[in-house]
């Protein structure tokens, strides 16, 4: 009764700047429409919108993406980067409370305390000053960071070349991307 018109012209997908297919979203363009008889048409112009089809929304367009391989340079770029920020965020906050604790008598409290449980009758104790002065804490919270930024960079990288590897396996994890709204 009805012939269901068939698409030609179809444009195929051309490789993006990576050089892998399907790594460049295209929009649809107009196709002919031929039907079985052989007369071709094109697809009717969009009518006008009235007030009440341009209040509907248009529909957001999927695209379900493979993520196959993640290069370790970027990831180490960024892993470096993001280390060396929550390293100074580190050193900041150790600063703001050591000079707090320190303002508020907190260290010499403690040294107090140390010295009295060390002590016996010949001896006056342990003089824990020395562990809490500002050099000692900041010097401690500088090493640490500097620790933590290598080995944050370090474990990011390998992390990227072993997903690397297993994904020659099992073919990488799937995304599915939306168009904005």
């Amino acid at each position: 009764m009805f012939a269901a018109p068939f698409v030609t012209g179809s444009k195929k997908s051309r490789p993006g700047k990576s050089g892998r297919p399907g790594s460049k979203i295209e929009t649809a363009k107009a196709a002919t429409v031929q039907s079985k008889t052989g007369a071709q048409r094109r697809p009717a112009p969009a009518r006008v919108a009235s007030k009440a089809a341009s209040q509907d929304v248009p529909q957001a367009r999927d695209a379900q993406l493979v993520i196959s391989r993640i290069e370790p340079w970027s990831v180490f770029k960024f892993s470096f980067m993001v280390a060396l920020v929550g390293w100074v965020v580190m050193f900041v906050v150790v600063g703001a409370l050591y000079f707090l604790l320190s303002s508020l008598g907190v260290f010499h409290q403690i040294e107090q305390t140390i010295g009295l449980i060390t002590s016996t009758k010949g001896s006056p104790g342990t003089n824990a000053a020395s562990w809490f002065s500002a050099s000692t804490v900041l010097g401690y919270t500088m090493l640490a960071g500097a620790i933590d930024v290598v080995l944050i960079t370090a474990l990011a990288t390998v992390g990227a070349v072993i997903y690397n590897l297993v994904t020659a396996l099992s073919g990488g994890i799937e995304v599915t991307l939306r168009e904005a709204d």
